[in-house]
């Protein structure tokens, strides 16, 4: 239907719009959005320096955020980590390869991945773990997997970090990881942060806060997080009628 000119546009009767899922991540469109504006923020307050990002649950996202930090021509390194070895191989990895500044690989020794990082803008590295979804029945044992190279990388390797942005398998591990990998002034983001399983790690943070649809972020400075998010990222959903 055309609206003619002059009139507004009916509201839609639909669902909030933001529950459609956003062709730049795995997450809802206002959860996407709001991720991309944190980075562009924190690009603008390195004032140069390049970005660092570390990233437990590589994909789309991966491609999509790198993209869009190379479009603001902003300097920056990301540490990607992905569990499920064939969807990096057979997915993500031809992908990021065929770019000049990004490089894939399946070793986690991290001298190596030290020296990729110094020379790529994009290092992603995956691990060899089968698809795990212990959210689903019949698929409680997936939890027990055995994921501590995937967990511990980022320690290893002995860089410090940004961001840390927590959407792959054993987030309630990560988020307590991240406590050792931030440089001063750093975030963490736990997606899917309404799995209350996850909240537990919370309290190891001086601030935390949910925002957008499904995201949290913490820190260990004394914040609200409105230097870096904007106001209506803390707004809950207006309801349709």
């Amino acid at each position: 239907m055309t609206t003619p000119v002059g009139q507004k546009a009916p509201f839609p009767k639909e669902k909030w719009w933001s529950e459609t899922e956003s062709p730049k991540a795995w997450m809802s469109i206002r959860d996407a959005d709001l991720y991309e504006a944190l980075l562009h923020r924190l690009a603008e307050l390195r004032a140069g320096e390049p970005l660092r990002v570390v990233e437990w649950g590589a994909g789309r996202s991966t491609l999509w955020y790198t993209s869009f930090l190379e479009t603001l021509r902003v300097p920056y390194r990301w540490l990607a980590l992905e569990h499920h070895g064939q969807y990096f191989r057979e997915s993500l990895a031809p992908q990021l390869n065929q770019r000049p500044d990004a490089v894939a690989v399946e070793d986690d020794d991290p001298d190596a991945l030290r020296a990729l990082l110094a020379t790529n803008n994009t290092v992603a590295v995956g691990f060899g773990a089968r698809d795990l979804r212990p959210f689903l029945p019949g698929r409680e044992a997936d939890r027990h997997a055995d994921l501590d190279a995937y967990v511990s990388l980022p320690r290893r390797v002995g860089l410090e970090w940004d961001v840390v942005v927590i959407d792959g398998r054993k987030r309630r591990r990560c988020v307590l990881e991240a406590l050792e990998l931030l440089g001063p002034g750093g975030f963490v983001l736990l997606h899917d942060a309404w799995r209350v399983h996850y909240q537990c790690a919370w309290s190891e943070w001086t601030s935390g806060r949910r925002f957008g649809d499904e995201w949290w972020i913490g820190s260990r400075a004394d914040t609200d997080f409105t230097d870096v998010l904007p106001w209506h990222a803390f707004e809950r959903h207006a309801e349709l009628p």
